[in-house]
């Protein structure tokens, strides 16, 4: 159980930022789903007291859970909520808890034991202060449970590593997600649509999507680092990893800066997902995905959401040929004043990650995203990654969906210094959801619904045939790709990019000028730069 956004009965969307994410309420607790960090290497366990000890983990979570419901309850006084929670707790440590302690005979399961009846006792206290209407002696008492309850969890944690050295400790998970986590990053890397010295070909053709999925989240094995996902798919690149930097196989050379990998504040990892996969829906104007356990209902590993004006689909990896290495780049192009042709929009790669900010102790679950697209002869990769709730909470699903080409507001070194900048981009946009940018939207099914994020035929899966659900429990919970949920949080994989125009003939220090940092090349001479 790790902390997550508290809505406390509001159900206005909390909109968590773009570009580095950092949640802003990770204040209330959900149960765990599963276990989200094997690896494929990874074998299981015969160990009963292991077995018994994440069963024991698995309740402490649920019961820390119980405990941060209950002193949201006793925060808006609401004595209801409040000797629900309670009686959740006490039923949870004798229906549950206690019959498995007494398959234990570890020593942290004897502090566990004894633990249990101090917290249940000041359970008791904390109902018996609500009945009186002593919120002040309720919240005091929650105080003291919860403090025991992630004492033992701790402990749980310290075990379980001991024996599983690539497990997770929850507690640090807990205490990085109550602090201003970070919960994204996103990046827009642009470089010239232009051909290799000799009979090569283009850069367009050489760099797919699968390279750049390489760059950002390779593949963390026992024996060194390797291309993603390389024992389920057949790599169609190579890179030399190395400690300090990565170096390309072909044509194309990286500048030293680009090489070292500093693009992402966080390491991301394809290894330690072998538990999840993706699973997607198209319909009319789009394609949504998610995250999933991995099992034989989920669509793949690595997916390829195609959105047009007529229809959305997802193309597995295993169809990779489909959209590779040349479809990838049939991207709409637009022009010089933000207008996207008609031309099939690129597909956009979406997988499971272990994402690792540099200021966490501990990784955590995510989602890769990656596209790319033409404007004004450069060719710009747009993607990132998204904390995925849905791996972390019982209750929460994490969409990220499609409609269609991505608009690119293309400005010159004058709008950038004119007094109406925001509305020269603006202007060129189409959708009114642009002007969410590329923040995420989180909060009830009714409340993201209501939102405007999702276009009208997306935004159909969260009413539809939940429509009574939505309309008889306030939203609460929904049923959405074989997954319920009562917190949903939203991004868009085609999020408005802001593009400066006639960047290839435009000096360094002109680029530097707007915010633009030059910090490679490919061995052609042409520049490469990161937007």
């Amino acid at each position: 159980m790790t902390k997550a956004p508290d809505y406390e009965g509001d159900n206005t969307p909390i909109i968590k930022g773009s570009a580095l994410g950092r949640a802003q309420d990770y204040n209330s607790s959900r149960s765990n789903k599963f276990e989200w960090w094997a690896g494929p290497d990874d074998e299981d366990d015969d160990d009963g007291d292991g077995d018994v000890l994440e069963a024991i983990h698995d309740v402490e979570l649920a019961l820390l859970g119980h405990v941060t419901t209950a002193q949201a309850a006793v925060d808006r006084e609401d004595p209801t909520a409040a000797r629900e929670a309670f009686d959740a707790f006490i039923n949870a440590t004798t229906k549950a808890l206690r019959p498995a302690l007494d398959e234990c005979e570890t020593d942290v399961c004897g502090t566990v034991r004894e633990n249990s009846d101090g917290r249940v006792q000041g359970i008791r206290i904390a109902r018996g202060a609500v009945d009186e209407g002593d919120w002040t002696a309720a919240k005091r008492e929650l105080e003291g449970v919860e403090e025991i309850v992630l004492g033992d969890i701790e402990r749980l944690d310290d075990e379980l590593v001991e024996r599983y050295p690539g497990r997770p400790r929850f507690i640090d998970i807990i205490e990085y997600l109550g602090d201003a986590p970070t919960i994204g990053e996103s990046f827009t890397v642009c470089l010239p649509d232009a051909s290799l010295p000799g009979d090569r070909g283009s850069l367009a053709e050489v760099l797919t999507l699968d390279h750049v999925l390489a760059y950002f989240a390779s593949s963390y094995e026992p024996d060194g680092r390797r291309t993603p996902f390389n024992n389920r798919y057949d790599p169609v690149c190579c890179f030399d990893y190395t400690d300090d930097y990565i170096e390309l196989d072909g044509p194309i050379s990286l500048h030293e800066d680009v090489a070292r990998q500093n693009i992402l504040s966080a390491e991301l990892d394809t290894y330690t997902t072998e538990n999840r996969a993706i699973v997607g829906y198209g319909t009319e104007g789009g394609a949504v995905v998610s995250a999933a356990a991995a099992s034989a209902d989920t669509d793949g590993k690595r997916v390829f959401l195609a959105s047009g004006d007529v229809t959305g689909e997802i193309i597995l990896g295993e169809d990779r040929d489909m959209v590779m290495p040349g479809d990838n780049v049939s991207s709409g192009d637009s022009g010089g004043d933000g207008s996207v042709s008609p031309t099939p929009v690129s597909p956009t790669l979406v997988c499971p990650v272990t994402a690792t900010p540099e200021d966490s102790p501990t990784p955590l679950p995510g989602l890769f995203y990656l596209e790319r697209i033409r404007n004004d002869d450069q060719i710009v990769f747009a993607g990132g990654w998204v904390l995925d709730e849905g791996a972390l909470f019982e209750d929460s699903v994490t969409l990220l969906f499609a409609e269609g080409p991505t608009e690119v507001a293309s400005v010159t070194p004058e709008d950038i210094g004119s007094d109406d900048y925001d509305g020269r981009i603006v202007e060129q946009f189409s959708r009114d959801r642009s002007r969410f940018g590329s923040a995420l939207v989180s909060g009830t099914p009714e409340s993201v619904a209501d939102s405007g994020m999702m276009p009208g035929p997306l935004n159909g899966i969260l009413e539809g045939d939940n429509d009574e659900q939505m309309a008889d429990g306030g939203g609460e919970e929904v049923y959405i790709l074989g997954m319920g949920a009562e917190k949903l949080t939203v991004a868009a994989l085609d999020a408005p990019l802001v593009h400066l125009a006639g960047a290839g003939e435009l000096s360094k220090g002109d680029k530097v000028a707007t915010g633009r940092i030059e910090t490679g090349v490919i061995n052609s001479g042409e520049e490469v730069d990161i937007l």
